[in-house]
């Protein structure tokens, strides 16, 4: 997926190139942005934000506009291409007296990791490796030799790790079996977190949302499946930045995966930060092993969209094209537009050409955008027809995806 990129340098051009092109007369005619395709993302209603939600008074209000060559034989997603999680490990919370007498945990693969660390106001105090007891069958194992490696919480800090105050990391040998272990901890004060990885484990539980953006109020599909075991039972919830959080349901599908159906509420949305997606997951069998699995998605106030209407500049027979887009707001504020033009190539094949860029300042209302494709950005051998893809509607008050579609216009 490209990246939309934009320097001080950039914005320098893109406010010489709006002054060059501010010649140029729109047409009357007007063009339509092409059908909603599938995974689209389009607000159905716009929203006013309660108050204070979205801080627009300090957003710069000049308007600016860029544009640059892409190379034609890069592939390009047009489409967003969300993150899928993999999940090899679970979560335990455990308080002092559970580690006192021994949580029990499931292992499906040798050379499991485990993790403790104290929540925040629990035990600061060092974990050492003989303060750990492992247990089969209420068989206590040696640690010399079910211990592979244990790292403290300075050990953690050197390798990067932002562990708590008090954490221990130790890695099992693979001598330790398989199947339930008891890990006890008498030296525990106050609530932890067991964190158990299995690197070398078959059960891999994975979690997606089906977009990495959504506008408040609108549905989102949650996707889940599990290989190398069947799921007995299956859980979540999403939660968002202020803290809310919304429960999860899956069905099971007739492809064997889970699916969620949620809308996020849009009462919570506007504040920074992503929303989580947590799933718990637990497989069946005799050994029954826990999966948690956790992603994340984008929450936009839809405080704006593209109104659909599209006009042509007059380039004088110049190798530039500027599109102004229609588009209506419920929220005065600073709005950027993008989209890729794509050319035909001598192969007869859509090809991308160039990206454009622009940002202004918008009353609430009906207003505009304009998309310049400048002689530089197509210097290229590719010609008409053109066409404009993943065109985004961005609110920079929050940097927040409005609107994305992945075909917007079929241009001679």
């Amino acid at each position: 997926m490209h990246t939309h990129r934009q320097s001080s340098l950039a914005v320098a051009f893109a406010v010489l190139g709006g002054i060059a092109l501010a010649g140029n007369a729109f047409g009357t005619d007007t063009l339509r942005l092409l059908a909603r395709s599938t995974g689209d993302q389009i607000p159905s209603a716009l929203r006013t934000p309660t108050a204070g939600k979205l801080a627009t008074a300090q957003l710069d209000r000049t308007t600016v506009t860029t544009s640059w060559a892409l190379d034609a034989t890069q592939a390009l997603d047009a489409r967003p291409q969300p993150y899928a999680s993999e999940s090899r490990e679970y979560w335990i919370d455990a308080n002092e007296a559970d580690l006192q007498r021994g949580v029990p945990l499931a292992l499906s693969a040798p050379g499991a990791v485990i993790r403790i660390s104290p929540h925040a106001g629990g035990s600061t105090a060092s974990i050492a490796a003989s303060d750990v007891q492992l247990s089969v069958a209420g068989h206590r194992l040696d640690n010399a030799s079910a211990i592979r490696s244990l790292a403290s919480e300075d050990e953690l800090r050197a390798a990067g790790m932002d562990a708590p105050q008090g954490s221990v990391v130790l890695r099992l040998a693979d001598v330790v079996p398989t199947g339930k272990l008891q890990l006890a901890l008498p030296t525990a004060r106050g609530n932890y977190l067991v964190h158990v990885y299995e690197p070398a484990s078959a059960l891999v539980f994975t979690l997606g949302a089906e977009r990495d953006s959504v506008v408040g109020g609108e549905p989102l599909r949650i996707h889940a499946s599990i290989t190398g075991a069947t799921l007995e039972r299956i859980g979540g919830l999403i939660s968002a930045p202020d803290g809310a959080s919304q429960d999860l349901t899956f069905a099971r599908q007739p492809d064997g995966g889970y699916l969620a159906n949620v809308t996020p509420d849009v009462a919570h949305a506007g504040d920074p930060g992503l929303w989580e997606v947590h799933a718990f997951a637990l497989a069946g069998g005799k050994l029954a092993i826990p999966r948690d699995a956790r992603t994340a998605f984008a929450v936009s106030v839809p405080v704006a969209r593209l109104d659909g209407t599209v006009t042509r500049a007059d380039t004088s027979g110049k190798r530039e094209l500027a599109l102004r887009i229609g588009v209506e707001t419920a929220l005065a504020s600073r709005y950027q537009a993008s989209a890729v033009l794509y050319g035909t190539g001598a192969d007869g094949q859509l090809h991308p050409a160039a990206i454009a860029q622009s940002a202004a300042w918008l009353e609430r209302g009906m207003g505009s955008l304009d998309l310049r494709y400048d002689a530089a950005s197509l210097a290229t051998a590719l010609s008409s027809p053109w066409e404009l893809r993943d065109l985004r509607l961005v609110n920079q008050a929050d940097m927040g995806v409005l609107e994305r579609r992945e075909r917007a216009l079929v241009l001679p």
